[in-house]
This record gives structure tokens, C-alpha cells and sequence, in this order.
């Protein structure tokens, strides 16, 4: 039977990936490597009409599926996984195998809204590859400074020679990040517009492009809500509750908290902004979040009318 549209969903794991088609129920199970992607996108041709891709996030194991549609230019929709377990929740399915994941992911596609990826310039790709190293080399010294306190002598000596090198390859990285800006002339417009800003710097500026690409084509409330520095209602029939974040993608929210530091001591308007929200009897992580909303909604404006969206 002929349908007008359809929805594929996805289900990665590190050796295959599972596919569910609707309205049609069609299943299948391809191997994670070049030739299953190539069998995989023979299957998706014989089929017409196809609105959308689903699939989650799976630690990097996703990759490899994701850039060959994109650049077979498919609509792919990523969607975090924790709103697709509530969604089969929801649902009443309780159960969760590889078969069934596939299915949640098509039929969340097909009755909810989602946004479609944009594909990434191969700079772009490099510097989200780079972001991620850099975080990770950031967080191993923080671990080894913390095992340096409890010890002594030759294990504490090699500590510090670990350190030594985590510290140089993170520099390099930071040097890398900065070439990778520079050779593409898109991303270096955008880090200009951004490090137009107080408080944003380069390194800032590399976090905000890698890991969050819908800057500059959100509204203000999208964008924060984004973030997740938008303060949610919590009401119910008389009762009044607290505003509060929730959610979000919070390596950007850890970015901007640094860069809302220097900002509140250095920038008059978010000085001004941030001492106002205090003597109006704000506590100071209200206010500080309350700075972080305002800087985020700035950038994005700033960047919209600088660099014109894609069509």
C-alpha cells in the first residue's frame, strides 16, 4: 500500500543498528560499517515519501549512520534519548529492545514535531572533534591533580609528568581550535560576532559554535530554553511555585557561567543588570543565571543579524 509519508527510526549500537518504517512496520538490522550504511541507504530507496530519520545519540557510535544521510542529503532528526524514553513511556511501552527502540524513535517522529539537522562543513566537524578533546583532556587533569594531593614520592612524581603532558596537549588542541577557526572564513565571522561580547573569549566562542549550531536562528526564548537557563512555571490551581531551570544542554550552560564571571565585573550593562537583580533581594546564583539568560539571548541576536541564515 502507497503512503504519502513516512517515518524511519534508528536504533545505533556500537556493531549494528536497528530500523523500524511507518506506516509501513517494516524492520531490519544492518551491520555498523561501511557496507551495512551502504546496504542500509539501498533499502531506503525503495521506499518514496520519507519525512523523516530518528535517531538518539549513542556515544559516537551514531557518527558514522548520521554523516552518510546527511550527506545523501536525508531529513535526520536527532533526538535526545531521555525525551524518547518518557515518549514510550508515555505510551505504555515498558519494554526496551534494540526492535522496539527503532519503533519508539519512527513513531515519535511521526507524532511529535522535531527539528532536522543541519549538515556540518568539515571545519565544523574538526572543531566539535577538537571541543570534545578538549573537555576531556581538562577533566583527566583535574583527576590527576586530585590524585597528586594523596601522594608522595615516585608516584607523585609521575603524576606531574602526566600532567605535563595532558597540559601541553591541551594547549596544542587550544592552538588547533584556533587554526580551525581561522581556515574557515563562516566560523571566523561568527567568532568575531561572539567574542564581541565581554566575557567571551576564544575558547568560549569554539564551545558555543561546536555545541550549539541553532544560535542565531532561535527566537529568545527558544534559544534559552535550549540552554536551559529559562526559568520554568510551577504552578498548580492556587498554588504559585518557584521558577526554576531545568534541562538544557549544560556544557554550554558550564561556558557561559565561566563568561558571566568577568562579565558581571567588567561589562557595565550586565554589571548594571546583575547589582539591580541583587538589591531587588535576588540571591546571587539567581542573578547570575538571570545574566547568563541575557548574554545568551544577546549572541544569538547579534548573530542573527549579523550572519544570515541558511535557507
Amino acid at each position: 500500500m502507497p503512503y504519502a509519508n513516512r517515518f524511519v527510526g534508528i536504533d545505533i549500537s556500537k556493531s549494528s543498528f536497528d530500523l523500524c518504517i511507518l506506516p509501513d512496520e517494516e524492520h531490519a538490522t544492518f551491520a555498523n560499517t561501511d557496507e551495512g550504511i551502504g546496504a542500509f541507504l539501498a533499502l531506503l530507496g525503495r521506499f518514496k515519501g520519507i519525512e523523516r530519520l530518528i535517531l538518539e545519540p549513542t556515544g559516537g557510535y551514531e557518527r558514522a549512520v548520521e554523516a552518510s544521510l546527511l550527506a545523501a542529503r536525508m531529513p535526520v532528526a536527532k533526538i535526545n534519548a531521555k525525551q524518547v524514553r518518557q515518549f514510550a513511556r508515555a505510551c505504555g511501552q515498558l519494554s526496551k529492545t534494540d526492535r522496539i527502540d527503532a519503533f519508539i524513535l519512527a513513531d515519535y517522529g511521526r507524532r511529535l514535531e522535531t527539528r532536522l539537522l543541519d549538515p556540518r562543513s568539515p571545519a565544523q566537524s574538526l572543531l566539535k572533534e577538537l571541543v570534545q578533546r578538549y573537555r576531556q583532556l581538562a577533566h583527566m587533569i583535574v583527576q590527576e591533580k586530585n590524585r597528586r594531593e594523596k601522594l608522595t614520592g615516585k608516584t607523585k612524581v609521575l603524576i606531574e609528568e602526566s600532567l605535563r603532558f595532558l597540559s601541553d596537549q591541551r594547549q596544542a588542541v587550544t592552538e588547533d581550535m584556533q587554526l580551525c577557526i581561522e581556515s574557515d572564513p563562516d566560523l571566523a565571522k561568527k567568532a568575531e560576532v561572539l567574542m564581541s561580547l565581554k566575557g567571551i573569549g576564544l575558547k568560549t566562542a569554539c564551545f558555543l559554535l561546536a555545541d550549539l549550531p541553532e544560535l542565531g536562528t532561535l527566537t529568545k526564548g527558544q534559544i534559552a530554553k535550549l540552554v536551559g537557563v529559562a526559568p520554568l512555571n510551577r504552578d498548580s490551581g492556587l498554588m504559585r511555585g518557584k521558577r526554576m531551570i531545568s534541562g538544557g544542554r549544560r556544557q554550554i550552560r558550564d561556558a557561559l557561567y565561566i563568561a558571566a564571571l568577568p562579565a558581571i565585573r567588567f561589562d557595565p550593562t550586565m554589571k548594571g543588570f546583575y547589582t539591580r537583580l541583587k538589591t531587588n533581594g535576588k540571591p546571587s546564583k539567581v542573578a547570575l543565571v538571570a545574566v547568563m539568560r541575557k548574554m545568551i539571548i544577546i549572541l544569538n541576536a547579534r548573530l542573527r543579524a549579523t550572519v544570515p541564515t541558511p535557507s
